[in-house]
């Protein structure tokens, strides 16, 4: 699959001017400012502060102005538009951070084209911050465009010299992505990897449930974490007051996997979560922590992403049962919690299923695994008498995961009734049992097609094939999950789902 490409900007954390930093296409690279109050993380960026913000944004246009650029070319890749007179990007009133058009000479001043002069704004690329659906106060008008010629700081947007902007148009494509961040700098890899864990906590003065909400079990991510800071950051500002009950935030699970930006710091800390008497890697003692804070609450929320495409999804529990491998009682409360958080897709049925992917491993000779290596935090969660979801947000690079992620906090908040605010909806439409696993049994199997989660497939459709030739089809229709184009021997090629009949029995609705 072909990444998404992406503009890195990065600035330094020391050193130099803060508002200092280069911008990245590729190979080709220039100097570039930023805001004059430097970086500043998501949630915390403000209205006039000043500061640029800190993340992965999405560049849909652009705009050129034709009276002072009459020579900007037609023909770029990226879709450019011409400015007009009429043109003014909101900063105040229910139109916020969106552009509109006024023909009012009282509002000459906002227009867009006031600054020709200056020649900042011959070019505009507006950056995609605040604007899925915009917050008043949030931050607004963060644009690329020509830096001043004394490459001063800007009042949050992104200056290139004015001499580089064609060239800079020239190399943008249309789905561009912008990365703005910190250099990484020998000061961050030092970072001790033993940094405790950082748990926020907001306790309502009416009793109620204890929901703990977690990032970046994995490291590489990153949209848990910016959700996560989202939403502590609203809750000191007073736009999510808890009335009931308490939430703990715990940003980032894995920290030494965080700072790598890799998806493991030692081991998956996903898999044979429990508490060890002798740890044996940071996974182990940080496990220990992570145990004890959700034997303390009710309800979970883990926020993940995933690599490759697809639709965002919610991995939910078993139904009720007093079986062996994963007893539970609290199936109608999850299945209705999970319905709610904003996506049209509810899973189940994991660890059965991997039970059924560790045989498989071990018909092929392949290292011996026990069931406790499927366990991670919701299931550990059920298994210490609560109930959790894990939130599938959307592709790692996916601008977009971070909203979904902030939003299903929200959601879970006013669902748990730990906010004042309505009962959300249900989004659910799919609810998909986990059925089967294609196993890569020798180099050369591999998918057939460009399969993402939650694609559908019919009987007898060509799901993969061997190496040896031999063709794998559906055994029904049914949906593709977890698809893998590198499995390697021994890794599951994708997972075979079929519409499951808890819908039609309604505890996941």
């Amino acid at each position: 699959m072909t990444s998404v490409p992406k503009i890195l900007v990065r600035v330094p954390r020391a050193g130099g001017p803060s508002h200092i930093g280069k911008l990245i296409v590729g190979d080709w690279s220039v100097p570039c400012t930023i805001g004059a109050g430097g970086l500043v993380q998501t949630s915390y960026k403000r209205e006039g502060d000043k500061r640029t913000p800190i993340g992965v944004f999405p560049l849909r246009y652009g705009l050129f102005d034709p009276v002072a650029a009459p020579n900007f070319p037609r023909d770029l890749a990226f879709p450019f538009v011409p400015l007009s007179d009429a043109m003014i990007w909101e900063e105040e009133g229910p139109d916020y951070n969106r552009l509109v058009f006024s023909e009012d000479d009282e509002r000459a001043d906002e227009r867009l084209t006031r600054r020709r002069q200056e020649g900042l704004f011959e070019v505009i690329v507006p950056i995609g911050f605040n604007d899925a659906v915009a917050e008043r106060g949030r931050g607004s008008a963060i644009f690329i465009h020509a830096a001043r010629t004394d490459m001063s700081g800007t009042a949050g947007c992104i200056g290139i010299p004015r001499e580089h902007m064609l060239e800079f148009s020239r190399r943008l494509q249309p789905g561009m992505l912008i990365d703005i961040d910190y250099e990484e700098s020998a000061d961050r890899v030092r970072l001790d990897p033993e940094t405790p864990l950082e748990t926020i906590r907001f306790t309502g003065l009416v009793p109620g449930p204890k929901l703990i909400v977690v990032g970046a079990v994995h490291g590489n991510e990153t949209c848990g974490p910016q959700a996560i800071l989202r939403a502590i950051g609203d809750c000191h500002m007073g736009r999510l007051s808890v009335r009931r009950g308490e939430v703990t935030f715990l940003p980032v699970a894995n920290m030494k996997a965080y700072r790598q930006n890799t998806r493991e710091g030692d081991r998956n800390l996903n898999r044979d979560l429990r508490e060890k008497t002798i740890p044996e890697d940071y996974e182990d003692r940080v496990g220990n922590r992570i145990c004890s804070l959700l034997r303390e609450h009710d309800v979970l929320l883990d926020i993940h992403s995933f690599r490759g495409e697809g639709e965002p999804f919610v991995f939910a529990g078993p139904p009720n049962n007093t079986g062996p491998m994963e007893p539970f009682r609290h199936a109608t409360p999850e299945g209705e919690f999970a319905a709610r958080l904003g996506t049209s897709i509810v899973i189940h049925g994991w660890l059965d299923i991997y039970a059924r992917f560790l045989k498989e491993r071990e018909r092929l000779g392949l290292t011996s695994r026990t069931i406790s290596e499927g366990v991670g935090t919701t299931e550990y969660m059920r298994f210490s008498g609560g109930y959790g979801v894990t939130l599938e947000c959307g592709s790692h690079d996916d601008p977009r995961a971070v909203e979904i992620g902030y939003s299903a906090i929200v959601r879970a908040l006013a669902h748990l009734r730990m906010i004042d605010s309505s009962s959300p909806s249900v989004t659910v439409e799919t609810v998909i049992r986990v059925a089967d696993v294609l196993v890569c049994e020798a180099k050369g199997d591999c998918l057939e097609g460009t399969w993402k989660t939650g694609d559908r497939v019919a009987a007898g459709q060509i799901i993969a094939r061997r190496a040896s030739g031999e063709v794998l089809n559906a055994p029904t229709d049914g949906f593709i999950i977890f698809p893998n184009h590198t499995a390697s021997s021994g890794d599951g090629l994708c997972y075979f789902g079929v519409a499951s009949d808890r819908a039609r029995r309604a505890d996941i609705r």
